[in-house]
């Protein structure tokens, strides 16, 4: 399988910030696989942490470099994005604050299987191996943490390809539009990561997205903001009821 090229992980140029946005100020702790288990586990975190501020764009960790600990997200979004060997990029999943990149890798002791991109402006705390592995040893609840967040991940994945594979690409255009208004209403989303996440072209999306249009599901008048105007019978087209 061709991978993306190896850039180190250094270009993330992490730096501590102890003194700030402590983990037990965080918001969004009791939704971390980690620190939403025991105060002792996010005291350790919180003094071995690095946190980093990743603008638009900005890749955290790139698909075929070595794990070298985990990261979680406290504020922003971030897109896991595979590159088939065919040069094709896939969005894979969207993950919002609370969320943890990179556990599966880590565990398995493979290189990254997809890179991570910073959607919009996002803070990482990155956590070192050697002291995930020992919270591990010494908190088997977070054990259990992370084997449901890989039970899902596995059950997540297995939805999307059981849905590329029965769905045309129109039926996944309009999941996709659900899908990313009922999670991430607030981020206006290009063509191209439409078609990423639907597995299908941009061409295509433009193409299907006029039909909606003309059928009344959605607004494109102002530009790149797609505005979901008739929810149901998107819905509805989609369970075949249309």
């Amino acid at each position: 399988m061709l991978r993306a090229v190896k850039k180190p992980l250094e270009d993330a140029n992490p730096c501590h910030s102890h003194d700030k946005n402590l983990c037990e100020n965080c918001m969004y702790r009791l939704s971390n696989i980690i620190c939403s288990t025991s105060p002792e586990v996010w005291r350790l975190v919180e003094t071995t942490k690095q946190k980093t501020t990743f603008k638009p764009q900005q890749t955290i960790f790139y698909q075929g470099n070595e794990p070298l600990g985990l990261f979680t997200i406290s504020a922003g979004l971030v897109k896991l994005e595979m590159t088939s060997e065919h040069g094709q990029t896939h969005t894979l999943r969207y993950l919002g604050p609370g969320s943890a990149l990179g556990y599966r890798s880590l565990f398995s002791n493979e290189q990254y299987q997809a890179t991570a991109v910073a959607v919009e402006t996002s803070e990482i705390c990155f956590i070192p191996k050697n002291v995930v592995m020992d919270i591990f040893k010494n908190y088997p609840e977070v054990t259990i943490k992370i084997l449901e967040a890989l039970s899902k991940d596995l059950r997540i994945a297995e939805e999307k390809w059981t849905s590329q594979i029965d769905k045309d690409a129109s039926e996944r255009i309009a999941e996709a539009l659900i899908f990313l208004q009922e999670h991430f209403s607030h981020q206006n989303w290009t063509r191209k990561e439409i078609a990423e996440w639907a597995g299908t072209t941009p061409e295509t999306v433009i193409r299907t997205l006029a039909q909606f249009e003309k059928e009344g599901y959605i607004d494109q008048s102002q530009g790149r903001v797609i505005k979901l105007i008739n929810k149901q019978k998107l819905i509805e087209k989609l369970h075949g009821a249309y």
